[in-house]
């Protein structure tokens, strides 16, 4: 079966990746932790978009390559591969618990690298094959308070962008997708209240993201700032030097509360 693969498919972004796809009649390997949720949306998706959809419930930053092997053994043509699995955790580097950052670097860079180089071999072979990395407005710039975070999104677009030129020459593409803060259940696992007014009214949805993710598969644009306002302020923000960028994104995610 060829098929898109998209891992963090249980909810949020991926899943409306997969519904992207799903609308446009790709067939579709769905990956997350929650099987019983990745069960609901194979029966939603296959009913609505008569599609074929294969689940794997499992921990890729635990053993990322499970998931290409699952692929190889159900003979699972990989077309597109959706690397969107990934967390953040809000608040001071100093006052954080190492070990969900240590699992943050697993899942958002470890696993994203092992599942691109298991894949790309066999993209590289057919002669085509797109690779979508789900980065952040947060690639681009630095981000006090999640700095971690910022720093494990900005390597996901300088190893895209350095892969993209590498593969160029074999008909192989690769993209990143920088969604703007967008309202999913990444606050809460990050343990960050944002349900002030501010929040909410700047913060795109998770089908806003997803769109644009989609036009990339269509546009095979190197990378792609989800929302017009976001398109700019990261624009303006490049320019300025490291330094105030960081202090001016400090003073912005000053707003947001850690949970108690």
């Amino acid at each position: 079966m060829k098929a898109v693969l998209v891992t963090g498919a249980s909810r949020g972004i991926g899943k409306e990746f997969a519904r992207q796809f799903a609308y446009r009649g790709y067939n579709l390997v769905l990956v997350a932790r929650r099987e019983d949720l990745l069960e609901q949306i194979k029966a939603e998706f296959e009913e609505e978009y008569n599609i074929e959809i294969a689940c794997l419930a499992c921990d890729i930053a635990a053993d990322p390559k499970a998931v290409y092997d699952f692929c190889k053994d159900n003979a699972y043509e990989i077309s597109v591969l959706v690397n969107n699995a990934g967390y953040g955790d809000y608040g001071d580097f100093i006052d954080s618990d190492i070990r969900k950052l240590e699992g943050m670097i697993d899942l958002n860079n470890k696993a994203l690298i092992t599942l691109t180089y298991h894949f790309i071999k066999d993209m590289k072979e057919r002669g085509y094959g797109h690779v979508i990395n789900v980065g952040s407005v947060a690639s681009l710039i630095p981000g006090p308070h999640m700095a971690v975070y910022y720093a494990t999104k900005a390597f996901v677009m300088s190893f895209s962008m350095a892969l993209r030129e590498e593969l160029r020459k074999d008909g192989i593409k690769v993209s990143v997708l920088c969604p703007a803060p967008t309202k999913s259940d990444f606050w809460n696992t990050a343990e960050a209240d944002t349900s002030s007014d501010f929040d909410q009214r700047v913060f795109r949805t998770t089908t806003d993201a997803a769109k644009t993710g989609y036009m990339l598969f269509e546009t095979n644009k190197p990378y792609a700032i989800d929302g017009l306002a976001y398109r700019i302020i990261i624009g303006a923000a490049r320019h300025m030097p490291l330094e105030l960028c960081a202090r001016l994104v400090g003073m912005i995610q000053d707003r947001t509360k850690k949970k108690s």
